[in-house]
Protein backbone atom coordinates (compact mmCIF):
# COMPACT_ATOMS: atom_id res chain seq x y z
CA UNK A 1 0.00 0.00 0.00
CA UNK A 2 1.17 3.46 -1.09
CA UNK A 3 1.69 5.34 2.45
CA UNK A 4 1.49 9.47 2.88
CA UNK A 5 4.39 11.59 2.19
CA UNK A 6 4.04 13.40 6.23
CA UNK A 7 3.17 12.35 9.18
CA UNK A 8 -0.51 13.77 10.10
CA UNK A 9 -2.09 15.35 12.86
CA UNK A 10 -5.02 14.16 14.68
CA UNK A 11 -7.43 16.44 13.01
CA UNK A 12 -9.34 19.03 15.78
CA UNK A 13 -13.06 17.56 14.94
CA UNK A 14 -13.99 14.17 16.17
CA UNK A 15 -13.00 11.05 14.54
CA UNK A 16 -16.22 10.20 12.39
CA UNK A 17 -17.55 6.91 13.11
CA UNK A 18 -16.43 4.99 9.72
CA UNK A 19 -19.82 3.05 9.31
CA UNK A 20 -22.92 4.29 6.48
CA UNK A 21 -25.69 5.52 7.89
CA UNK A 22 -27.85 5.10 5.10
CA UNK A 23 -27.86 2.74 1.51
CA UNK A 24 -30.20 4.01 -0.96
CA UNK A 25 -31.70 3.50 -4.33
CA UNK A 26 -31.69 5.68 -7.30
CA UNK A 27 -35.14 4.63 -8.87
CA UNK A 28 -34.99 7.57 -11.94
CA UNK A 29 -32.90 8.81 -14.21
CA UNK A 30 -30.03 7.07 -16.75
CA UNK A 31 -27.19 6.45 -14.89
CA UNK A 32 -26.99 3.09 -13.53
CA UNK A 33 -28.21 2.40 -10.24
CA UNK A 34 -28.37 0.24 -7.00
CA UNK A 35 -27.75 -3.07 -5.61
CA UNK A 36 -28.27 -5.14 -2.21
CA UNK A 37 -25.98 -5.65 -0.05
CA UNK A 38 -24.51 -9.52 -0.02
CA UNK A 39 -25.39 -9.80 3.95
CA UNK A 40 -29.50 -9.68 3.51
CA UNK A 41 -32.02 -9.61 1.01
CA UNK A 42 -33.84 -5.91 0.10
CA UNK A 43 -37.08 -7.70 2.29
CA UNK A 44 -34.72 -8.57 5.00
CA UNK A 45 -32.07 -5.98 5.44
CA UNK A 46 -34.07 -3.79 8.47
CA UNK A 47 -32.86 -6.71 10.98
CA UNK A 48 -29.45 -7.66 9.25
CA UNK A 49 -28.23 -4.18 9.55
CA UNK A 50 -28.13 -1.80 12.75
CA UNK A 51 -29.14 0.92 10.07
CA UNK A 52 -31.46 -0.94 8.57
CA UNK A 53 -34.45 0.72 10.10
CA UNK A 54 -33.35 4.15 8.63
CA UNK A 55 -34.01 3.13 5.27
CA UNK A 56 -34.00 0.13 2.98
CA UNK A 57 -31.41 -1.55 0.54
CA UNK A 58 -33.41 -1.57 -2.63
CA UNK A 59 -32.00 -4.20 -5.60
CA UNK A 60 -29.03 -3.57 -8.16
CA UNK A 61 -29.54 -1.76 -11.01
CA UNK A 62 -28.49 -3.37 -14.31
CA UNK A 63 -26.30 -2.45 -16.81
CA UNK A 64 -27.87 -1.01 -20.07
CA UNK A 65 -25.82 -2.72 -22.48
CA UNK A 66 -24.67 -1.34 -25.15
CA UNK A 67 -22.80 -2.06 -29.10
CA UNK A 68 -19.79 -0.19 -27.49
CA UNK A 69 -16.52 -2.12 -28.70
CA UNK A 70 -14.51 -0.46 -25.71
CA UNK A 71 -16.90 -0.93 -22.94
CA UNK A 72 -20.39 -2.84 -23.56
CA UNK A 73 -22.07 -3.21 -20.47
CA UNK A 74 -21.88 0.59 -19.84
CA UNK A 75 -19.28 2.83 -21.69
CA UNK A 76 -20.96 5.56 -20.23
CA UNK A 77 -19.25 4.64 -17.20
CA UNK A 78 -15.62 4.63 -18.15
CA UNK A 79 -13.76 7.75 -18.40
CA UNK A 80 -10.82 8.58 -20.60
CA UNK A 81 -8.95 11.39 -20.29
CA UNK A 82 -7.03 12.51 -23.23
CA UNK A 83 -4.05 15.09 -23.09
CA UNK A 84 -2.81 16.57 -26.28
CA UNK A 85 0.48 17.60 -25.93
CA UNK A 86 1.65 21.21 -25.20
CA UNK A 87 -0.36 23.94 -26.37
CA UNK A 88 -0.93 27.78 -26.04
CA UNK A 89 0.87 31.00 -27.40
CA UNK A 90 4.26 30.23 -25.59
CA UNK A 91 4.35 25.62 -26.20
CA UNK A 92 4.42 24.88 -30.19
CA UNK A 93 6.43 21.53 -28.57
CA UNK A 94 9.23 20.40 -30.27
CA UNK A 95 10.56 22.25 -33.03
CA UNK A 96 9.12 22.16 -36.59
CA UNK A 97 12.67 21.55 -38.32
CA UNK A 98 11.28 22.87 -41.76
CA UNK A 99 10.01 25.99 -39.82
CA UNK A 100 6.84 24.91 -41.63
CA UNK A 101 4.05 27.10 -39.10
CA UNK A 102 1.95 26.63 -36.74
CA UNK A 103 -0.46 23.84 -38.87
CA UNK A 104 2.85 21.90 -38.82
CA UNK A 105 3.44 22.70 -35.32
CA UNK A 106 3.10 19.85 -32.74
CA UNK A 107 0.48 21.43 -30.70
CA UNK A 108 -1.37 21.64 -33.67
CA UNK A 109 -1.41 17.94 -34.70
CA UNK A 110 -1.44 16.76 -31.22
CA UNK A 111 -4.87 19.08 -30.89
CA UNK A 112 -6.27 17.34 -34.02
CA UNK A 113 -5.46 13.75 -32.99
CA UNK A 114 -7.02 14.36 -29.11
CA UNK A 115 -10.19 15.98 -30.95
CA UNK A 116 -10.62 12.78 -33.53
CA UNK A 117 -10.34 10.52 -30.73
CA UNK A 118 -12.33 12.26 -28.51
CA UNK A 119 -15.14 11.75 -31.27
CA UNK A 120 -14.63 8.23 -31.83
CA UNK A 121 -14.82 7.15 -28.12
CA UNK A 122 -18.05 9.51 -27.81
CA UNK A 123 -19.69 8.17 -30.61
CA UNK A 124 -19.45 4.56 -28.73
CA UNK A 125 -20.85 6.29 -25.76
CA UNK A 126 -17.52 6.76 -23.60
CA UNK A 127 -17.39 9.53 -20.96
CA UNK A 128 -13.97 12.05 -22.67
CA UNK A 129 -12.22 14.87 -20.91
CA UNK A 130 -10.02 16.86 -22.78
CA UNK A 131 -7.27 18.47 -21.03
CA UNK A 132 -7.26 21.02 -23.88
CA UNK A 133 -9.84 21.62 -26.98
CA UNK A 134 -8.18 24.13 -28.03
CA UNK A 135 -5.00 25.81 -28.51
CA UNK A 136 -4.43 27.05 -25.13
CA UNK A 137 -2.65 26.52 -21.69
CA UNK A 138 -4.40 25.91 -18.11
CA UNK A 139 -1.72 27.27 -15.97
CA UNK A 140 -1.11 30.92 -17.39
CA UNK A 141 -0.31 32.09 -20.93
CA UNK A 142 0.54 36.06 -20.62
CA UNK A 143 3.87 37.13 -21.32
CA UNK A 144 3.40 40.01 -23.71
CA UNK A 145 6.84 40.04 -24.68
CA UNK A 146 6.12 37.39 -27.12
CA UNK A 147 2.81 38.90 -28.23
CA UNK A 148 0.74 36.37 -25.75
CA UNK A 149 -2.04 37.70 -24.00
CA UNK A 150 -3.79 34.54 -21.90
CA UNK A 151 -4.89 34.11 -18.64
CA UNK A 152 -2.58 35.27 -15.78
CA UNK A 153 0.28 32.74 -14.14
CA UNK A 154 -0.50 29.65 -11.45
CA UNK A 155 1.36 28.19 -9.48
CA UNK A 156 0.11 25.39 -9.81
CA UNK A 157 2.62 22.54 -8.42
CA UNK A 158 2.99 24.61 -5.37
CA UNK A 159 6.66 25.12 -5.73
CA UNK A 160 6.78 28.93 -5.21
CA UNK A 161 7.34 29.81 -8.80
CA UNK A 162 5.14 30.75 -11.67
CA UNK A 163 5.06 32.19 -15.04
CA UNK A 164 7.51 31.83 -17.89
CA UNK A 165 11.45 31.43 -17.35
CA UNK A 166 13.70 31.61 -20.00
CA UNK A 167 13.89 27.34 -20.34
CA UNK A 168 9.70 27.10 -19.83
CA UNK A 169 10.43 24.27 -16.86
CA UNK A 170 8.63 26.53 -14.59
CA UNK A 171 5.64 27.05 -17.04
CA UNK A 172 5.56 23.42 -18.38
CA UNK A 173 6.00 21.85 -14.76
CA UNK A 174 2.59 23.98 -13.55
CA UNK A 175 0.91 23.54 -16.89
CA UNK A 176 0.99 19.97 -16.59
CA UNK A 177 0.13 19.62 -12.77
CA UNK A 178 -3.29 21.63 -13.76
CA UNK A 179 -3.81 18.46 -16.32
CA UNK A 180 -2.77 16.10 -13.98
CA UNK A 181 -5.05 17.21 -11.04
CA UNK A 182 -7.87 17.61 -13.95
CA UNK A 183 -7.71 14.07 -14.83
CA UNK A 184 -7.36 12.83 -10.89
CA UNK A 185 -10.58 14.74 -9.79
CA UNK A 186 -12.34 13.55 -12.94
CA UNK A 187 -11.46 10.10 -11.68
CA UNK A 188 -10.60 8.78 -15.30
CA UNK A 189 -9.64 5.15 -15.40
CA UNK A 190 -6.86 6.10 -18.04
CA UNK A 191 -4.67 9.39 -19.08
CA UNK A 192 -3.53 9.21 -22.62
CA UNK A 193 -1.18 12.17 -23.34
CA UNK A 194 -0.17 12.48 -27.23
CA UNK A 195 2.55 14.10 -28.51
CA UNK A 196 4.60 13.77 -31.81
CA UNK A 197 8.30 13.25 -31.65
CA UNK A 198 11.76 15.50 -33.13
CA UNK A 199 14.24 12.86 -33.70
CA UNK A 200 17.66 14.98 -33.56
CA UNK A 201 20.55 14.73 -31.97
CA UNK A 202 23.51 17.61 -31.48
CA UNK A 203 21.49 19.27 -34.20
CA UNK A 204 21.22 16.61 -36.96
CA UNK A 205 18.09 15.50 -38.19
CA UNK A 206 17.10 12.24 -38.50
CA UNK A 207 14.75 11.27 -41.16
CA UNK A 208 13.62 8.48 -39.27
CA UNK A 209 9.93 8.33 -38.65
CA UNK A 210 8.43 6.00 -35.71
CA UNK A 211 5.77 5.39 -32.72
CA UNK A 212 7.58 5.14 -28.96
CA UNK A 213 5.07 5.12 -25.88
CA UNK A 214 6.55 6.26 -22.30
CA UNK A 215 5.00 4.93 -18.80
CA UNK A 216 5.67 4.99 -15.39
CA UNK A 217 6.92 1.36 -13.69
CA UNK A 218 6.65 2.99 -9.67
CA UNK A 219 3.10 2.95 -8.59
CA UNK A 220 1.66 0.11 -7.35
CA UNK A 221 -0.32 -1.11 -10.92
CA UNK A 222 2.92 0.48 -12.95
CA UNK A 223 3.91 -2.64 -14.17
CA UNK A 224 0.63 -4.62 -14.82
CA UNK A 225 -1.81 -1.93 -15.50
CA UNK A 226 -0.03 0.65 -17.00
CA UNK A 227 2.55 -1.40 -18.94
CA UNK A 228 -0.25 -3.39 -20.39
CA UNK A 229 -1.79 0.31 -21.60
CA UNK A 230 1.21 1.50 -23.25
CA UNK A 231 1.54 -1.82 -25.18
CA UNK A 232 -1.84 -1.70 -26.45
CA UNK A 233 -1.50 1.82 -27.52
CA UNK A 234 1.85 1.18 -28.95
CA UNK A 235 0.54 -1.77 -30.75
CA UNK A 236 -2.68 0.35 -32.35
CA UNK A 237 -0.90 3.48 -33.19
CA UNK A 238 1.81 1.30 -35.10
CA UNK A 239 -0.21 -0.96 -36.99
CA UNK A 240 -2.90 2.13 -37.89
CA UNK A 241 -0.44 4.14 -39.04
CA UNK A 242 1.74 0.92 -41.06
CA UNK A 243 -1.87 0.44 -42.66
CA UNK A 244 -1.54 3.89 -44.22
CA UNK A 245 2.22 5.20 -44.12
CA UNK A 246 3.93 4.69 -47.74
CA UNK A 247 7.57 4.65 -46.33
CA UNK A 248 9.01 2.49 -43.55
CA UNK A 249 8.39 3.67 -39.52
CA UNK A 250 9.85 2.07 -36.79
CA UNK A 251 8.31 0.20 -33.80
CA UNK A 252 10.42 1.64 -31.23
CA UNK A 253 8.39 -0.40 -28.55
CA UNK A 254 7.56 1.09 -24.92
CA UNK A 255 9.61 2.72 -22.20
CA UNK A 256 9.34 3.23 -18.52
CA UNK A 257 10.63 6.10 -18.09
CA UNK A 258 9.50 9.18 -15.70
CA UNK A 259 8.05 12.19 -17.89
CA UNK A 260 6.72 14.16 -15.98
CA UNK A 261 2.98 13.28 -17.02
CA UNK A 262 3.26 9.75 -16.00
CA UNK A 263 5.87 10.25 -13.30
CA UNK A 264 4.19 9.90 -9.55
CA UNK A 265 5.26 12.17 -7.11
CA UNK A 266 8.61 12.30 -5.92
CA UNK A 267 8.21 11.56 -2.09
CA UNK A 268 11.98 11.42 -0.80
CA UNK A 269 15.09 12.65 -2.82
CA UNK A 270 17.55 10.59 -3.41
CA UNK A 271 21.09 11.78 -5.14
CA UNK A 272 20.00 10.44 -8.37
CA UNK A 273 17.21 12.87 -8.21
CA UNK A 274 17.33 15.46 -5.47
CA UNK A 275 15.11 17.80 -6.98
CA UNK A 276 11.51 16.75 -6.15
CA UNK A 277 10.02 19.57 -8.91
CA UNK A 278 11.26 17.24 -11.71
CA UNK A 279 8.33 14.84 -10.95
CA UNK A 280 4.60 16.62 -10.55
CA UNK A 281 3.58 16.98 -6.99
CA UNK A 282 0.53 15.00 -7.40
CA UNK A 283 1.07 12.13 -9.94
CA UNK A 284 -1.52 10.34 -12.21
CA UNK A 285 -3.94 8.30 -10.28
CA UNK A 286 -4.70 6.27 -12.65
CA UNK A 287 -2.86 4.52 -15.63
CA UNK A 288 -1.16 7.42 -17.88
CA UNK A 289 0.69 7.18 -20.91
CA UNK A 290 2.93 9.46 -23.30
CA UNK A 291 2.49 8.36 -27.00
CA UNK A 292 4.47 9.61 -29.53
CA UNK A 293 2.51 8.95 -32.28
CA UNK A 294 4.88 9.64 -35.16
CA UNK A 295 7.71 11.94 -35.57
CA UNK A 296 8.03 15.76 -37.10
CA UNK A 297 11.40 14.80 -38.71
CA UNK A 298 10.47 13.24 -41.64
CA UNK A 299 8.69 15.29 -43.86
CA UNK A 300 5.98 12.67 -45.13
CA UNK A 301 5.26 11.65 -41.65
CA UNK A 302 4.75 15.76 -40.71
CA UNK A 303 2.50 15.63 -43.74
CA UNK A 304 0.63 12.51 -42.83
CA UNK A 305 -0.03 13.72 -39.45
CA UNK A 306 -0.81 17.30 -40.24
CA UNK A 307 -3.91 15.66 -42.29
CA UNK A 308 -7.08 14.37 -41.31
CA UNK A 309 -6.41 10.62 -42.47
CA UNK A 310 -3.37 10.84 -40.86
CA UNK A 311 -5.16 12.12 -37.48
CA UNK A 312 -7.54 9.33 -37.77
CA UNK A 313 -5.63 6.62 -38.09
CA UNK A 314 -3.83 7.52 -34.57
CA UNK A 315 -6.49 8.10 -33.34
CA UNK A 316 -8.18 4.70 -34.73
CA UNK A 317 -4.68 2.56 -33.16
CA UNK A 318 -5.92 4.27 -29.66
CA UNK A 319 -9.45 3.17 -29.56
CA UNK A 320 -8.81 -0.61 -30.81
CA UNK A 321 -5.96 -0.77 -27.74
CA UNK A 322 -8.48 0.90 -25.25
CA UNK A 323 -10.73 -1.44 -26.82
CA UNK A 324 -8.06 -4.26 -25.74
CA UNK A 325 -6.92 -2.78 -22.33
CA UNK A 326 -10.71 -2.29 -20.83
CA UNK A 327 -11.50 -6.11 -21.82
CA UNK A 328 -8.74 -7.60 -19.76
CA UNK A 329 -9.11 -5.26 -16.83
CA UNK A 330 -10.61 -7.61 -14.00
CA UNK A 331 -11.71 -4.93 -11.12
CA UNK A 332 -12.43 -1.25 -11.68
CA UNK A 333 -14.91 0.77 -9.98
CA UNK A 334 -16.45 4.32 -11.24
CA UNK A 335 -17.64 7.03 -8.30
CA UNK A 336 -20.08 9.95 -9.04
CA UNK A 337 -21.78 12.06 -6.53
CA UNK A 338 -25.80 12.72 -7.63
CA UNK A 339 -26.39 15.18 -5.03
CA UNK A 340 -23.30 17.30 -5.25
CA UNK A 341 -23.39 17.11 -9.42
CA UNK A 342 -20.13 15.54 -9.27
CA UNK A 343 -21.55 12.89 -12.15
CA UNK A 344 -19.15 10.78 -13.81
CA UNK A 345 -16.60 12.32 -15.68
CA UNK A 346 -17.33 16.08 -14.71
CA UNK A 347 -14.92 18.52 -14.56
CA UNK A 348 -14.55 20.56 -11.61
CA UNK A 349 -15.16 24.67 -12.24
CA UNK A 350 -11.82 26.01 -12.57
CA UNK A 351 -11.05 28.28 -8.66
CA UNK A 352 -10.54 32.04 -9.02
CA UNK A 353 -6.68 32.61 -7.92
CA UNK A 354 -3.05 32.32 -8.51
CA UNK A 355 -2.70 28.92 -7.09
CA UNK A 356 -4.39 25.38 -8.39
CA UNK A 357 -7.28 25.65 -10.66
CA UNK A 358 -9.08 22.52 -9.71
CA UNK A 359 -9.65 21.06 -6.81
CA UNK A 360 -12.06 18.31 -5.11
CA UNK A 361 -16.47 18.65 -4.60
CA UNK A 362 -17.39 20.07 -0.89
CA UNK A 363 -19.84 18.71 1.41
CA UNK A 364 -21.36 20.30 3.57
CA UNK A 365 -24.34 18.17 4.68
CA UNK A 366 -22.54 15.86 6.89
CA UNK A 367 -22.81 12.88 4.34
CA UNK A 368 -22.50 12.23 0.65
CA UNK A 369 -24.61 10.14 -1.49
CA UNK A 370 -22.33 7.89 -4.00
CA UNK A 371 -22.90 5.82 -6.78
CA UNK A 372 -20.85 3.34 -7.39
CA UNK A 373 -20.38 1.66 -10.59
CA UNK A 374 -18.58 -1.44 -11.85
CA UNK A 375 -16.44 -0.67 -14.76
CA UNK A 376 -14.37 -3.72 -14.84
CA UNK A 377 -14.38 -6.70 -17.07
CA UNK A 378 -15.54 -9.32 -14.25
CA UNK A 379 -18.22 -9.42 -11.43
CA UNK A 380 -16.75 -8.08 -7.61
CA UNK A 381 -15.60 -10.43 -5.67
CA UNK A 382 -17.63 -11.55 -2.22
CA UNK A 383 -16.19 -9.59 0.89
CA UNK A 384 -16.15 -6.24 -1.15
CA UNK A 385 -16.26 -2.95 0.88
CA UNK A 386 -15.88 0.54 0.43
CA UNK A 387 -12.71 1.61 2.85
CA UNK A 388 -12.08 5.73 3.80
CA UNK A 389 -10.03 8.00 5.79
CA UNK A 390 -9.85 11.55 6.19
CA UNK A 391 -6.86 13.70 6.68
CA UNK A 392 -5.91 17.69 7.64
CA UNK A 393 -4.47 19.06 4.30
CA UNK A 394 -4.05 22.82 2.51
CA UNK A 395 -3.52 20.69 -0.75
CA UNK A 396 -6.27 20.36 -3.41
CA UNK A 397 -6.57 16.58 -2.92
CA UNK A 398 -4.59 13.75 -1.18
CA UNK A 399 -1.82 12.66 -3.95
CA UNK A 400 -1.72 8.96 -1.41
CA UNK A 401 -4.13 7.61 1.33
CA UNK A 402 -3.97 8.16 4.68
CA UNK A 403 -2.57 5.51 6.58
CA UNK A 404 -5.72 4.31 8.37
CA UNK A 405 -8.18 3.50 6.21
CA UNK A 406 -11.15 1.53 7.69
CA UNK A 407 -13.96 -0.11 6.59
CA UNK A 408 -17.25 1.77 5.76
CA UNK A 409 -20.37 -0.42 5.40
CA UNK A 410 -21.97 -2.88 7.98
CA UNK A 411 -22.08 -5.15 5.25
CA UNK A 412 -19.99 -5.89 2.09
CA UNK A 413 -21.24 -4.95 -1.33
CA UNK A 414 -23.21 -7.40 -3.75
CA UNK A 415 -21.15 -9.20 -6.34
CA UNK A 416 -22.03 -6.49 -8.81
CA UNK A 417 -21.68 -7.35 -12.98
CA UNK A 418 -19.81 -5.01 -14.93
CA UNK A 419 -22.17 -2.52 -15.25
CA UNK A 420 -24.02 -2.63 -12.56
CA UNK A 421 -24.52 0.34 -10.01
CA UNK A 422 -25.16 0.58 -6.31
CA UNK A 423 -25.76 3.85 -4.89
CA UNK A 424 -24.23 4.22 -0.66
CA UNK A 425 -24.89 7.30 1.89
CA UNK A 426 -21.36 7.88 3.57
CA UNK A 427 -20.82 10.02 6.85
CA UNK A 428 -19.03 13.03 6.29
CA UNK A 429 -17.63 15.43 9.26
CA UNK A 430 -19.94 18.66 9.41
CA UNK A 431 -19.48 21.60 7.81
CA UNK A 432 -17.11 24.65 9.55
CA UNK A 433 -14.19 22.74 11.15
CA UNK A 434 -11.33 24.68 11.66
CA UNK A 435 -9.48 23.14 10.10
CA UNK A 436 -10.00 21.32 5.53
CA UNK A 437 -10.00 17.96 5.55
CA UNK A 438 -9.91 15.55 2.62
CA UNK A 439 -11.46 12.09 2.78
CA UNK A 440 -9.84 9.36 0.82
CA UNK A 441 -12.10 6.46 -0.54
CA UNK A 442 -11.97 3.59 -1.90
CA UNK A 443 -13.20 -0.41 -2.68
CA UNK A 444 -11.04 -3.14 -0.94
CA UNK A 445 -11.50 -6.96 -0.52
CA UNK A 446 -9.11 -9.64 0.49
CA UNK A 447 -6.52 -8.84 -2.73
CA UNK A 448 -5.75 -5.08 -1.38
CA UNK A 449 -7.75 -1.80 -2.59
CA UNK A 450 -8.68 -0.87 -6.11
CA UNK A 451 -6.47 2.32 -5.97
CA UNK A 452 -3.32 -0.17 -5.88
CA UNK A 453 -4.78 -1.49 -9.32
CA UNK A 454 -4.79 1.92 -10.63
CA UNK A 455 -8.60 2.98 -10.08
CA UNK A 456 -8.67 6.53 -8.77
CA UNK A 457 -10.14 6.96 -5.40
CA UNK A 458 -12.81 8.98 -4.41
CA UNK A 459 -12.22 12.37 -2.50
CA UNK A 460 -14.50 14.60 -1.10
CA UNK A 461 -13.37 17.78 0.93
CA UNK A 462 -14.87 19.74 3.89
CA UNK A 463 -14.28 22.82 2.71
CA UNK A 464 -13.49 25.29 -0.45
CA UNK A 465 -9.70 26.59 -0.57
CA UNK A 466 -9.20 29.94 1.37
CA UNK A 467 -9.11 32.78 -1.06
Amino acid sequence: MIRPEARRREPPWPRPILAVLLVVLSACGTQPSPSASTGALASDSASASPLGSQGPIGSVRPAPGSDSTVFAPNPGAIVVAIDPGHGGCLDWGVPDPRQRGVAYSEKTMTLAIGLALRDLLAAQGITVVMTRDRDEALAGDDYPKLGCNGPPWRDVNGDGESGFDPQGSVRTRDELQARLDLANLVRADVLVSIHINSITQNGVVYEIAATETFYTDETAWGTAATASLAQAIQDGVVTAMGRIAGYDRQDRGINAHNLFIVAPPLLKTTPERPDPRMQPTRGALMPSVLTEVGSITKRQEQDLLASPRGQAAAAEGIVAALASYFAERPLAVSYALPELEDGVGTPPAAMPGDGPPFWPPVDDAGDVLVRLTNTGSEAWPEGMNIVGAWQPTDQPYLRVPPDDLEPLLPDTLPALAPGESIEVRVPLPAAGDPDRGVAWITLAGADGQLTDLGTPPLQVATASPQP
